[in-house]
């Protein structure tokens, strides 16, 4: 194949992931609100997954996109595998890495119990 097939190919895969993206949240598992969200200029905590998502999943949608959500860790892994089957470019170890990030950082807060 030559290249500039190769060059279209990935520039089409990239269009498509894109695309694809639009209306994500309407899409995947639906989000927890948090019991208390971090304000959105927050940093998000250091931790192995950031700079794996910093530099991926930003090349789709804002990181914001992905700190601002709360979720179940099964509810992260079909977010990430769904995100890795539109094009993300994770190896699986670093599929790992983002979903265990994920889990631990920005999990569903426990519900608060009513006081007595």
């Amino acid at each position: 194949m030559s290249s500039a097939r190769k060059l279209a190919g990935a520039v089409m895969a990239v269009a498509f992931a894109v695309v694809a993206t639009r209306g994500l949240e309407a899409q995947t598992a639906p989000v927890a609100p948090p019991a208390a969200a971090a304000p959105a200029t927050a940093e998000p905590p250091v931790g192995p997954g950031l700079a794996i998502i910093k530099e991926r999943c930003s090349v789709c949608h804002t990181t914001a996109s992905v700190f601002n959500q709360h979720r179940a860790p099964d509810d992260w892994a079909a977010t990430v595998q769904l995100m890795v089957d539109r094009g993300a470019e994770l190896s699986p170890d670093e599929t790992n890495i983002v979903i265990d990030y994920l889990a631990n950082n920005y999990g569903v807060e426990p519900a608060k119990t009513a006081a007595k």
